[in-house]
């Protein structure tokens, strides 16, 4: 399948077409306040609230009173539901009546230590690609291509994901950590990203947020299958966004979290750390936008013509290589639609629209044709 990428002319994005550059964004960069937002709501469950309190009183090394945690847990679900943001922030006994001093000074240690539990506990950060399915969607050129002026890369999926480069590959993340298993933990990073797709939806359908939490805390037991539906249940929240955002037709790689309970704290990546270069020849494709000036476009060219001599050189793995497409965006003179249309197949040389081999190539590129290359050997294969 091929995806679509929009971007703005500029050095930046210039930049990333040269060296096969994706930065994942984190929700804060993005034009939807809500894109990638879990819903999760704690409820007044007593029993869960009273198993939180006692996992806090773990932490300090103090056995709470029995009448004391019956209030606690009682006062803390007089103030639900409450989301896991609210939670975290959220000084649960402020407002708890004691006459003892001690009893106070305790209850106000133990209301910083449920929000440090909470923080650890809390949903982590997705950090994400954007990628869209359609190539002729008049908004999605206008927002994310700078008014027709920009374009568009074209990438096909392999397995239905987009690989890393071998040469640029990042392994791992390190943390020195205070509270971790060891004082110093490290997370894997994936070798590719699969490609997910937007669920638009109206409602928000809430998760239970003690199910985020430790185990003692959850207490629940479920099998092996409604634990993975479970997850799948969460995890599906970060591919979902509202129904107006219905004409981008959106896919996206997600960056996946290192668990917050291996380094003990909740982990939030660096922008260094978010920037990777993906396997270059799933590039197969461009597509110039239709207010795109001539200069822009041979600016381009140039890149690619660098690019392709640059991949050439240091690919020295096994890779499938596809031919690469050239097409530009018009504007329909009697619609108020985008049509695309092929110009050229660059391989060693550039194969014009008329060419007698034009349409053969173009449509095995259509039909995911490539040729996989490993060392001195290569055969043609069909990617879907």
């Amino acid at each position: 399948m091929h995806y679509f990428r929009y971007r703005p002319y500029s050095e930046m994005a210039l930049k990333e077409l040269m060296y096969s550059e994706m930065f994942f964004s984190s929700p804060e960069e993005c034009n939807d306040p809500f894109d990638s937002k879990t819903f999760y709501v704690f409820g007044a469950n007593k029993e869960k609230w009273t198993k939180v309190i006692e996992l806090a009183s773990q932490r300090i090394k103090f056995l709470v009173p029995p009448q004391l945690l019956n209030q606690l847990s009682d006062h803390i679900c007089k103030q639900c539901p409450l989301s896991f943001d609210e939670a975290t922030k959220k000084d649960f006994f402020i407002e708890f009546s004691t006459s003892d001093a001690n009893t106070k000074l305790i209850v106000g240690y133990l209301a910083k230590i449920i929000q440090e539990l909470l923080k650890v506990y809390l949903p982590s950060t997705r950090y994400f690609v954007s990628f869209s399915g359609t190539n002729d969607e008049p908004l999605m050129w206008s927002h994310y291509a700078d008014k027709h002026k920009g374009f568009c890369l074209v990438f096909k999926s392999i397995d239905g994901a987009l690989n890393l480069s071998p040469n640029y590959k990042k392994d791992s993340i390190r943390r020195q950590t205070q509270n971790g298993i060891a004082n110093e933990m490290s997370f894997g990073l994936p070798e590719s990203f699969k490609f997910g797709n937007i669920d638009y939806k109206a409602d928000v359908e809430f998760l239970d947020a003690f199910s985020h939490m430790p185990a003692y805390v959850s207490a629940d037991v479920i099998s092996e299958e409604e634990r993975l539906k479970l997850v799948a249940e969460q995890e599906s929240h970060y591919l979902q966004k509202g129904q107006s955002w219905f004409y981008e037709n959106e896919s996206r790689l997600i960056l996946p979290p290192p668990p917050s309970w291996l380094f003990g704290e909740h982990i939030e990546y660096t922008k260094q750390e978010r920037l990777f270069h993906y396997e270059p020849s799933q590039l197969v494709g461009i597509i110039y936008g239709a207010r795109m000036t001539v200069e822009d476009k041979n600016r381009i060219r140039e890149i690619l013509k660098e690019r392709k001599n640059y991949i050439d050189r240091v690919a020295n793995y096994k890779r499938i290589m596809f031919w690469f497409l050239e097409f530009e965006a018009k504007l329909s003179p009697n619609q108020r639609k985008v049509e695309i249309e092929p110009l050229n197949i660059l391989s060693y040389k550039a194969i014009p629209l008329e060419d007698e081999n034009f349409e053969r190539l173009y449509s095995e590129w259509k039909d995911g044709v490539g040729h996989e290359v490993e060392n001195s050997s290569s055969k043609w294969v069909k990617v879907e």
